[in-house]
């Protein structure tokens, strides 16, 4: 309430004889039966002479009622009130005091929000694990009031006693009564302070062990904080579907990558891969494909305004991934027939072989600067080298490595098993030939 002048403006539970401010209606309704008892009496008597007046006018049987009602009903008429045209007078525009009111308590409502979370975050940050040290380190953090002289709980008026201890509320340090308080999560606590901070689900109870006791005043503006925060890190649908499509696009890209180095092993004949090798990441890349022309299409189907910002978006999105499935996962290199791939690995096998009756040409040439003595001691220890060859060993386990890497599809893991076993089995060959020789 305020005066006609730029007087201060009193908010609350105010008295309207006294204007004492209370703290809750029950007080409110309290402190004026108690002390305004004269008043009621005024206020009885007055609800007594508007019933009269309401019977009165409720009673339909009252002619002189109805003739009063007649005649001004009539006087409103255009017969005794005929219609004129109005012009428009001087108005007063109060938008200027409307803001400027809003504002100031927005402004105080902001600072008293503020204030709390500050307190909360000193609370919730070295809160100790020891309830007598947590207890302490709470009323060092946030002042407790001295509730000596008080009786009654602020908030539902009811006398403190044995049963109905003294609480204080760790945000404000105002009393309060155990039916009064409102616990809050330490968890979520610490999320409103800290919305970085990992989330934990709410499955247990809240009490004064896991929880900080509130009054529900501290409670209302944190709980509202909390919602503002939510509001504002929610995701809508369009940029949860776009964050997906996005995902499967950045799968996609090392899927071609892969596929093309796989393709070009074949065409040169290597033996690393294989044409279900291939095919099988072909069929990968076909998924994505899918999944991001879902995406899209869900994204372009969504409801709005056509004239709207994000119903280009939503159009711009579903063009831009049909070019990208269309140029980059579709375009894909054909693959070459089982006939090319056989005529190709022909080739580079008589190639080999050429190069090993030369490697063998090589080592028949050393053999005749070596002695006698070193050739029959290499012939003795090749008798025996084929039964326990650690380079055999060794080649069955990369060839069971590379079984179990192509039925998870970890293609590049095959083509580094399939480079090391081929050394192997280059220097095996060499060995062969320098104990035959």
């Amino acid at each position: 309430m305020a005066a006609a002048n730029d007087e201060e403006i009193l908010e609350g539970f105010l008295c309207p004889i006294c204007k004492a401010d209370l703290k809750s209606a029950s007080q409110l309704t309290s402190h004026f039966e108690s002390l305004h008892q004269e008043e009621q009496d005024v206020l009885k008597s007055l609800k007594d002479i508007f019933g009269k007046a309401k019977k009165v006018i409720l009673n339909a049987d009252d002619t002189q009622l109805k003739e009063t009602f007649d005649r001004a009903l009539k006087f409103n008429s255009q017969e005794y009130y005929p219609y004129e045209e109005q012009t428009v007078g001087v108005s007063r525009s109060t938008t200027d005091y409307f803001k400027a009111v809003r504002s100031a308590r927005l402004e105080r409502f902001a600072t008293e929000t503020n204030k709390l979370l500050i307190r909360l975050d000193k609370l919730v940050c070295s809160m100790p694990s020891d309830p007598n040290l947590r207890k302490q380190h709470e009323q060092e953090v946030v002042p407790w009031l001295d509730g000596t002289s008080v009786k009654l709980c602020p908030n539902c008026a009811k006398t403190f006693s044995l049963t109905r201890r003294k609480h204080h509320c760790r945000l404000c340090g105002s009393i309060l009564c155990h039916d009064c308080s409102v616990f809050l999560d330490l968890n979520v606590a610490r999320t409103i302070v800290d919305p970085s901070a990992p989330q934990t689900s709410q499955e247990h109870e809240v009490n004064e062990k896991n929880g900080l006791r509130l009054c529900e005043h501290c409670y209302k503006l944190v709980e509202l904080r909390k919602q503002v925060q939510e509001n504002r890190n929610a995701k809508t649908v369009l940029v949860t579907a776009y964050e997906q499509m996005r995902g499967l696009m950045d799968q996609a890209q090392p899927a071609v990558a892969m596929y093309e180095k796989m393709c070009q092993s074949l065409f040169d004949g290597e033996t690393t891969y294989n044409l279900s090798d291939v095919n099988a990441m072909r069929g990968r890349i076909g998924k994505l494909a899918e999944g991001i022309g879902l995406l899209s299409k869900q994204i372009a189907a969504l409801p709005v305004e056509p004239n709207m910002r994000q119903a280009k978006v939503q159009e711009h999105i579903r063009q831009a991934a049909a070019h990208y499935i269309k140029e980059e996962l579709l375009s894909l290199r054909k693959l070459p027939t089982e006939a090319q791939i056989e005529e190709v690995r022909r080739e580079r096998y008589e190639r080999a072989q050429k190069q090993i009756q030369l490697e063998r040409q090589r080592v028949e040439l050393e053999r005749e600067w070596r002695s006698e003595a070193e050739s029959s001691g290499s012939r003795s220890n090749g008798a025996t080298h084929d039964d326990d060859n650690p380079l055999l060993e060794q080649m069955n386990i990369i060839r069971q490595y590379i079984k179990d890497a192509r039925k998870e599809l970890r293609f590049e893991e095959v083509a580094i098993l399939e480079k090391n076993l081929k050394e192997l089995k280059k220097e095996y060959q060499l060995q062969m030939l320098s104990y035959k020789s």
